[in-house]
C-alpha cells in the first residue's frame, strides 16, 4: 500500500510540472505589476557634487572657523618685518665722523630719517697695527692717503697716541702673527713703507655701521662710492 502512495505522489508531481510549463503566463501576469514596481527607474537617478569636509552635518566634523583679526594682524606684521629685513642694507665699519657725513648726505637726498639706523660694533682697537707714518705734516699724510686710494687699499687715520699722529692704520689685529700676515699681503700689492707696531696703549676706535631699511634703492646714487651689503638676518639696529 505504501508503494502505491509513493507512485501516486510522483505521478501528481509530474502532472503539475507539465501543466505549469504549458501555461505559465497566468501565474506571471498576477506578479508582473509587483515586479515592475520594484524595478529601479534610471531616469530618476541624480548625481550629487562632492561636498567639502565638514559641510555634511552627519559627518560630525564642525566647519573650520575663520582666522581671528588678531591672527591676521600678526601675519601681516611678520610679512612687514620680513620685507624690512630683505630691504635692509648696511655699510662697512665707519668712524663717527664718516657715519655723520654719510647720514647727512642721505637725509639731503630725501631718505627718511626713520629709515636710517646706527649699529655699534665691538671696539677692535687691537694690540698690533699695520701702520704707516708718522708723517711730518698734513700734506705728506694726504699724499700717502691718495696713494692708498689709487691702490684701492682701505685705511684709517691714526690720531692717538700722539706719537703716531698723523699716521695711517691699514688694519688692527689681536696678534702680531695676524698683523704680520697682513703686512706681507700689502707688500705684494705695492705697499712697502708700512710696519707692525704695538698699539695696546692706544684707545680703541669707536666703530659704527650705517643701515638703510628702504625698499626703494634709489638712495644708493646719493651714497656715491660707499659700499653697502645686506644686513645679517639675526642682528638688529640700535637707534
Amino acid at each position: 500500500m505504501l508503494r502505491g502512495l509513493v507512485v501516486l505522489f510522483a505521478l501528481l508531481n509530474v502532472a503539475l510540472y507539465l501543466w505549469i510549463g504549458s501555461d505559465a503566463h497566468p501565474l506571471q501576469s498576477e506578479r508582473e505589476p509587483q515586479r515592475l514596481e520594484r524595478q529601479v527607474r534610471p531616469e530618476s537617478i541624480q548625481v550629487l557634487p562632492d561636498l567639502p569636509n565638514g559641510a555634511n552635518g552627519a559627518s560630525g566634523t564642525p566647519p573650520a572657523e575663520p582666522a581671528s583679526a588678531a591672527s591676521a594682524d600678526a601675519q601681516a606684521g611678520a610679512l612687514r618685518q620680513a620685507a624690512a629685513e630683505l630691504a635692509c642694507n648696511e655699510t662697512d665699519p665707519l668712524t663717527p665722523t664718516q657715519w655723520t657725513t654719510l647720514n647727512q648726505t642721505l637725509l639731503r637726498a630725501g631718505v627718511p630719517a626713520s629709515a636710517i639706523a646706527e649699529r655699534r660694533l665691538p671696539s677692535q682697537g687691537g694690540r698690533w697695527m699695520v701702520y704707516m707714518g708718522r708723517y711730518a705734516d698734513e700734506q705728506q699724510w694726504q699724499h700717502k692717503a691718495d696713494e692708498l686710494k689709487r691702490l684701492n687699499i682701505r685705511f684709517e687715520r691714526v690720531s692717538a697716541p700722539p706719537g703716531l699722529d698723523p699716521g695711517l692704520s691699514l688694519g688692527s689685529f689681536a696678534s702680531a702673527e695676524n698683523a704680520g700676515a697682513r703686512l706681507d699681503e700689502l707688500g705684494r700689492h705695492g705697499v712697502h713703507t708700512a710696519r707692525v707696531v704695538e698699539s695696546a696703549a692706544a684707545p680703541p676706535l669707536r666703530r659704527l655701521q650705517l643701515r638703510v631699511a628702504l625698499a626703494d634703492t634709489g638712495w644708493r646714487a646719493a651714497a656715491g662710492n660707499q659700499r653697502f651689503s645686506a644686513c645679517p638676518p639675526t642682528s638688529s639696529a640700535s637707534l
